[in-house]
């Protein structure tokens, strides 16, 4: 911390200076608080922006690079506030967190999901081609063969058929996962209403199947990615439908209440539910608490975990054995609401 003149001469030091910045008292105090902004050139504009910004507003707050001593750079939080006696500008007080630790590790964690995402796409697209042949191919054999298989031949044929299928699908699941650690677009307004009917209408034939009803109640706008949150959704309807008990039609109704600066979205159903030991485990990938050889990739949920999250909010689910579950997500609500 230190003080400035409203001209942006230093006033003082104390022994923070010199472990952020390197500087000792002798060669701080009367220097101009431009000389710890960068870049360079365009420091003594910066600073003044600064001071005019903190003079009129009460404060200012960035979160930046900032130049030491021996010329490397040191990544800050700082604020600033003006000190006001009798209607005349004092001085102004700077505050500075090093934070370059954290910056330092963020930077490695978007390189590892960068790096992940790449990973990703490229296996995704190398096994996608085999598996595309394995189908073809099974396929040409079942033509091929028609009326000369006898059943258990003709099941096999069909588990070959149904697990290339399966295997198509958990990679594009797993390019789907690995790539959202961070939205691609910029959230912006979006209706969940939009986002509740367009989900429905991919599920057309699974509603007509399963006898299934999705109901919901008004819902807000809100700051999202719009494809992301149609994804969201479109998993969480599949789910109460795969999951469905039997004998008993599917039905899911979505609502939502606001809580501060978040709405919280719900989505019940009437399905087999889970122990709610596994609460947390049902979103980890790959992971399957109802029957093995039932339809899906392990990853819907894990998908619908990361969709949440890349957009600041949190998911978790409540459910009982044979009474159905609800799942709970939190989005931010719209910056006028």
């Amino acid at each position: 911390m230190f003080l400035a003149d409203p001209q942006g001469k230093i006033l003082t030091w104390n022994a923070g200076v010199r472990e952020l910045l390197g500087y000792s008292e002798e060669e701080w105090v009367g220097q101009h608080c431009s000389i710890i902004f960068v870049p360079e050139e365009k420091a003594v504009e910066l600073c003044a922006a600064e001071l005019r910004t903190a003079a009129e507003r009460g404060v200012a707050a960035d979160i930046r690079w900032h130049r030491k001593k021996d010329g490397s750079e040191l990544f800050a939080h700082g604020t600033i506030h003006p000190v006001w006696e009798a209607g005349q500008l004092r001085c102004f007080v700077k505050v500075l967190s090093d934070e370059t630790a954290r910056k330092h590790l963020e930077d490695a964690l978007t390189e590892s999901n960068a790096a992940l995402e790449q990973f990703a796409a490229t296996a995704s697209h190398d096994l996608q081609e085999p598996l595309r042949a394995i189908q073809s191919y099974a396929e040409l054999l079942r033509r091929r063969a028609d009326g000369k298989l006898d059943v258990e031949e003709r099941e096999f044929l069909q588990y070959i058929s149904q697990s290339a299928l399966r295997m198509s699908c958990l990679t594009q699941n797993l390019l789907a996962y690995a790539s959202l650690s961070a939205p691609k677009e910029a959230p912006q307004t979006i209706s969940l209403n939009d986002a509740v009917e367009a989900a429905i209408s991919q599920l057309h034939q699974a509603l007509i199947d399963t006898d299934a009803q999705i109901t919901s109640d008004p819902l807000p706008n809100v700051e999202a990615v719009y494809s992301e949150i149609v994804r969201l959704f479109l998993n969480l309807f599949s789910n109460a439908l795969k999951y469905g008990r039997p004998q008993i039609p599917p039905r899911v109704h979505v609502s939502a209440r606001q809580k501060g600066s978040f709405w919280e979205v719900s989505v019940a159903d009437n399905g087999q539910g889970f122990d709610q030991r596994y609460a947390e485990e049902i979103f980890h990938p790959f992971q399957r608490l109802k029957n093995k050889e039932q339809s899906g990739t392990g990853l819907g949920l894990a998908i619908c975990k990361r969709i949440v999250e890349s957009h600041g909010g949190r998911i978790r689910a409540v459910g009982e054995p044979g009474s159905g579950a609800t799942f709970f997500f939190t989005t931010p609500a719209r910056a006028d609401a």
